[in-house]
C-alpha cells in the first residue's frame, strides 16, 4: 500500500509539473513579443519619436535587408536585423525580408545599390539606407568600439515614406561647381529626405525658381556674373536660402569679386586663405581638416555624436559686423593650424607659418545666418570636395550636410535619437582540440550527468 501511494505522488506531481510547464509556455506565447532589457542606459529599447512613427504606419511596408555576408560584419549584420525586426513586431504591417546581396543581383540593380542596404518599399515608392553609414567607430577606433544610428535612419525614413512634406533644392551650373553626377550619394540621400534636387543654369533660366527652398552654390571655380548675382539676390529677397560651399581656385583673390561679395551680405569675409592643419599632417596630410564643431542646431547631436567631418583644400573664413543676420560658427580648426596666404608657395609644396601674412589658428571655416526672428537664411562653408561621391562616406561628411540641408529647408520632421554604444567584439579562434572539447563536454558530457542522476533517484525510489 505504501508503495502503490508513493508512486501515485510522483505520478501526480509529474503531471502537475507537465501542466504547469504547458500553462506557462502558452502564457508566455500570449505574451508576443515581450522582451527585458536590462542593459543599463537601455539601448536596445525603441524611442518613443520610433514607436509612434511605428504605430503611424497604415499601409504595408516591405524592409529588405540586403547584406554582404563575410566574417568581418557578421556582428553588424545581425545588429541591423535585430533592430529592424523590433520594428516589424509593433506593426504588422511592417514585414521583414532578408536577402544575401551577392545572391541578388537583380534587387541590386533595381534599387540601384552595391552595398549592404535597407530598402523600404512601400507601393511603387522606395527608400534606400546605406548600412554602413549607420556605423561610426568611437575613440581611434583600435578596440572595435562603434554607435550605431541604425534607429534614427530607419525610422527617419519611415517617416519621409508616409510624409506629404516636400522640399525643392536647385544647384547652381556654369561656373565649374561640382555638378549633381559628381555627388550622386547626396543627391540620393536628399531624395530619400523628401528634398528634389536640379540643376540650374541661370544664365538660360534667366532666375531661380520660385519654388526652391534652397538654392545651392558647390564649389564655384569662376565668379558669378553681375546679371546671375542679381537674380540670387532677388531670390533671396524674396525668402530664399543659400547654401554656398567654396571650391579652391588659384586666382580667388582676384577673380571672385561676386562670390566674395555674396557671402558679405551675411557678414562672412573670405580670407583667400587655404587651411594647412599640422594636427593631421601625419595621417591625412596638412591640407586635410577634422574640424571642431561651434554650438548650433545644425552641429550639436553631430558633436554629441562624435561624428566629424573631414575636409580638404579648405578656406579661412571670418566674419564682420552687420545688424541684417545673426552669424553662428558651425566649424573650425585646430590651434595648431594656419591659413596660408601663399597659394603660389602652397602649390609648389612650400607653406611655412608666417605670423604676419598668414591667418592664425583656430580659424573658422563655416557659418550659418540666420534672421533676427531666428529663421535660417544660409549656409556659408569654406570647403565642398567632402559632398562628392569619393568622400561623403568618410567621416561624418555626410551627416554633417544633411543636417545642414534639414536646417535650411526648415524639415520639421527632423529626428534626435540617440545612437548605440557597442563595445567591441572579439574573435575567438578555436582548433580542432578545443572545439571538440567544447563538443563533448556540452553535448555529451552535461547531458549524461543528468542521466545518471535520473537513474538513481528511480532505482532508489524503485526499492522503496
Amino acid at each position: 500500500m505504501k508503495k502503490w501511494l508513493s508512486h501515485t505522488n510522483s505520478t501526480v506531481l509529474s503531471v502537475a509539473v507537465i501542466g504547469i510547464f504547458i500553462l506557462l509556455t502558452l502564457f508566455l506565447n500570449s505574451l508576443g513579443g515581450f522582451q527585458l532589457d536590462l542593459t543599463s542606459n537601455k539601448q536596445y529599447t525603441l524611442s518613443d519619436q520610433s514607436l509612434t512613427a511605428i504605430k503611424n504606419v497604415k499601409d504595408d511596408v516591405n524592409i529588405l535587408v540586403l547584406t554582404v555576408e563575410n566574417a568581418n560584419n557578421t556582428v553588424l549584420n545581425r545588429e541591423v536585423t535585430d533592430m529592424v525586426e523590433e520594428y516589424t513586431k509593433r506593426n504588422s504591417k511592417l514585414k521583414i525580408k532578408q536577402y544575401n546581396l551577392t545572391q541578388e543581383p537583380a534587387l541590386a540593380s533595381k534599387y540601384g545599390i552595391t552595398g549592404s542596404s535597407i530598402v523600404l518599399e512601400q507601393g511603387d515608392q522606395h527608400k534606400v539606407i546605406d548600412i554602413a553609414s549607420l556605423f561610426t567607430a568611437t575613440g581611434d577606433g583600435s578596440d572595435g568600439s562603434y554607435q550605431f544610428t541604425g534607429e534614427e535612419k530607419l525610422t527617419q525614413a519611415l517617416m519621409n515614406m508616409s510624409s506629404t512634406e516636400m522640399h525643392k533644392m536647385v544647384f547652381l551650373t556654369g561656373h565649374e561647381e561640382l555638378s549633381l553626377a559628381q555627388m550622386t550619394t547626396l543627391q540620393s540621400s536628399l531624395e530619400q529626405n523628401n528634398v528634389q534636387t536640379e540643376e540650374l543654369q541661370l544664365n538660360q533660366a534667366g532666375k531661380v525658381p520660385e519654388d526652391a527652398d534652397v538654392l545651392a552654390i558647390i564649389g564655384p571655380q569662376r565668379d558669378l556674373s553681375d546679371t546671375e548675382m542679381k537674380a540670387i539676390r532677388t531670390y533671396l529677397s524674396n525668402g530664399g536660402k543659400l547654401l554656398l560651399s567654396l571650391g579652391f581656385v588659384e586666382d580667388m583673390k582676384s577673380s571672385w569679386k561676386n562670390i566674395d561679395a555674396l557671402m558679405a551680405d551675411y557678414g562672412v569675409v573670405d580670407e583667400h586663405a587655404v587651411m594647412v592643419d599640422n594636427q593631421q599632417a601625419s595621417t591625412m596630410g596638412p591640407l586635410w581638416v577634422v574640424p571642431e564643431y561651434g554650438t548650433h542646431a545644425i552641429t550639436d547631436k553631430l558633436a554629441a555624436s562624435q561624428l566629424y567631418p573631414m575636409l580638404s583644400l579648405s578656406i579661412a573664413l571670418t566674419s564682420k559686423e552687420q545688424d541684417k543676420y545673426t552669424l553662428s560658427p558651425l566649424i573650425h580648426s585646430s590651434n595648431d593650424s594656419y591659413g596660408e596666404t601663399n597659394i603660389g608657395g602652397l602649390l609648389q609644396n612650400e607653406t611655412t607659418n608666417d605670423a604676419e601674412e598668414d591667418i592664425q589658428g583656430p580659424v573658422e571655416l563655416g557659418y550659418a545666418a540666420d534672421t533676427t526672428d531666428g529663421k535660417p537664411k544660409a549656409v556659408i562653408l569654406g570647403s565642398s570636395i567632402f559632398m562628392q561621391d569619393s568622400e561623403i562616406a568618410n567621416g561624418g561628411n555626410r551627416d554633417f550636410i544633411l543636417n545642414t540641408v534639414n536646417y535650411l529647408s526648415e524639415k520639421e520632421n527632423g529626428l534626435t535619437i540617440r545612437p548605440r554604444v557597442q563595445a567591441g567584439y572579439e574573435m575567438a579562434y578555436l582548433n580542432g582540440e578545443q572545439a571538440r572539447t567544447i563538443f563533448f563536454v556540452a553535448i555529451v558530457a552535461f547531458p549524461l550527468i543528468f542521466v545518471i542522476i535520473g537513474v538513481l533517484l528511480w532505482w532508489r525510489r524503485r526499492r522503496v
